[in-house]
């Protein structure tokens, strides 16, 4: 009897530390993800961008960034409601994250504004890519809340860094 009270104790404990852990993973999760869209929020993005800048500049290797920004998205805040903002967001979020290597990463970057970060990646690799995430954009309207679907664009901008050439970031 005296076993199985002091094993159902060990058990109790060893319970409620599994729970810890987990609970310590999630917490980490979410303090460098964007709760709306699910990608890496600014902060990741920077923290990954000084490992891929540092691992760039030492190995002579290329190293892209995307900058996105949705057109419009006032707009559709102003006339189809703040929901329908996020659906958006949420849309273009899932559609960048399709489009994007394993070793990439794509971060909220700020409200609109989304960060592609691609390491090996040329100047003319981080071109397609921008090219790839503007057509599918555009050639998938979203359907928000059943009413007509909205037609997203975005403006995106492209940098690059090549074989030690980056400079100070």
């Amino acid at each position: 009897d005296e076993d199985i009270e002091s094993l159902s104790a060990l058990a109790v404990q060893a319970g409620v530390a599994i729970e810890n852990a987990r609970l310590h993973r999630v917490v980490e999760r979410q303090a460098v993800t964007d709760a709306l869209t699910g990608l890496a929020n600014r902060r990741q993005f920077y923290e990954v961008l000084g490992r891929e800048y540092e691992r760039s500049q030492r190995f002579g290797t290329p190293l892209s960034l995307i900058l996105l920004d949705i057109d419009d998205f006032k707009h559709i805040n102003d006339t189809r409601g703040h929901l329908a903002g996020d659906a958006v967001l949420h849309g273009v979020a899932t559609t960048l994250a399709e489009l994007i290597r394993e070793i990439d990463m794509a971060a909220r970057y700020g409200g609109e504004e989304f960060a592609i970060l691609l390491p090996m990646t040329t100047t003319s690799g981080a071109k397609e890519v921008a090219e790839r995430c503007a057509r599918r954009l555009g050639a998938t309207p979203l359907e928000v809340d059943g009413v007509p679907p909205l037609k997203i664009t975005a403006s995106m901008g492209v940098a690059a860094c090549t074989g030690g050439t980056c400079g100070d970031l």
